[in-house]
């Protein structure tokens, strides 16, 4: 059976409630001249404008810089050193990623006091090398807070990390964690998405006029690796029929490469654009990049709504409580009936789609974004 997580039909899916606008204010009438009657309970304090060092030693970290806040970045020591400043409300941002970002360095944190840490706990090595960047936090006399925006394990395997968080010394305020965690507790742990791959160099997306209105050559789309024992099987045996060979953009590996190859991501990129349905299957976590990369697109992601092996919970949490516009199979047996239904659509209907895709999907970066700025603002002014 196949599952529709916003409403009863893929079309009506992409449909968004009206926004609800909420005031601190209300007009009050009083004798026939309008008086401002503010709410009683609010407080006023001193305003201090946080400023935060953020050090990223994940991708991730391009993620949230280019793509959540849309900042820009200088290269710098030939390539060893990128950073980019922005203001974000009552918060300034300060962002440095690159080889010459490391915990080894003299004076790692320089004279920052309130610091984000973007740290990669997927490996045994990633997470020695995380260890070490918050081991350095108690010989940095400036620090005052730290927060902590993990990579986190595929199998969601981060205890390592609580007795940090749980030790004074350290300074952890809040973490956030990718992945469907069992840590997270929406008080001191949040989830964070996993976002695009900008490791392989996944730019950021702005579609014009002419892209969401244009007709695009493929209806399904999956490109990937394919994992022995895995479901990607089953799906393989599915897109093996020739309606799928004719109208679907199909490139299969059976090998995961090293390194991706220049030309390689630009394939996948460019044949993205081309597509109105993305097909997610399982593969060593539940949670993928192409899910979001198909969302910038304005392509429909088909999920497969499984559980991954590992100690992780719920799949894909985040974005089921953010109500994603995608469509969640149990089975790849479900695809052809969803693949001909999808195929009536119009080329009105399509494009009406694509723009609520991107809609949600903008919608959901400044989610996060705000999220990130509230918990990290609330943590550390004390």
């Amino acid at each position: 059976m196949v599952v529709i997580v916003i409403s009863v039909g893929p079309i009506s899916l992409l449909i968004f409630p009206p926004s609800v606008v909420t005031s601190h204010s209300q007009v009050v009438v009083q004798h026939g001249v309008a008086s401002l009657q503010k709410e009683e309970d609010r407080t006023t304090k001193p305003l201090r404008v946080l400023s935060i060092d953020m050090f990223s030693d994940a991708a991730i970290g391009i993620y949230l810089w280019e793509h959540i806040f849309r900042g820009k970045l200088t290269s710098k020591l030939e390539g060893r050193l990128l950073y980019g400043f922005l203001q974000h409300g009552s918060t300034n941002w300060r962002f440095r990623t690159g080889p010459a970002v490391t915990p080894e360095a003299e004076n790692a944190f320089a004279d920052a006091r309130d610091v984000v840490l973007v740290l990669n706990g997927r490996t045994d090595e990633k997470v020695a090398r995380s260890r070490r960047w918050l081991e350095a936090v108690p010989t940095a006399t400036s620090v005052r807070n730290v927060a902590v925006i993990l990579l986190g394990n595929e199998q969601c395997e981060n205890e390592w990390l609580l007795w940090y968080l749980e030790s004074p010394k350290y300074l952890i305020r809040a973490v956030f964690v990718v992945y469907d965690s069992k840590m997270v507790d929406n008080k001191r742990v949040f989830q964070w998405p996993l976002g695009v791959a900008t490791y392989r160099g996944f730019p950021t997306v702005e579609l014009s006029e002419d892209e969401l209105q244009a007709s695009r050559p493929y209806q399904c789309h999956f490109m990937g690796t394919v994992y022995q024992n895995n479901s990607r099987l089953n799906l393989m045996r599915v897109l093996a029929s020739p309606v799928f060979q004719e109208k679907c953009y199909i490139k299969a590996r059976y090998e995961w490469p090293e390194k991706e190859t220049e030309a390689s991501a630009q394939e996948y990129v460019t044949s993205l654009r081309e597509t109105d349905m993305v097909l997610s299957p399982l593969g060593m976590n539940a949670e993928c990049y192409r899910i979001y990369e198909a969302l910038a697109m304005g392509a429909l992601p088909v999920i497969e709504d499984q559980r991954s092996p590992g100690s992780c919970d719920v799949p894909y949490r985040l974005l089921k409580e953010h109500n994603v516009p995608a469509l969640f199979v149990s089975d790849w047996d479900e695809l052809p009936t969803l693949f001909e239904y999808l195929s009536s659509l119009s080329q009105t209907e399509i494009v009406d789609q694509r723009r609520k895709l991107v809609q949600w999907y903008h919608m959901f970066l400044e989610k996060m974004r705000d999220k990130l700025v509230s918990v990290v603002s609330d943590n550390f002014i004390h």
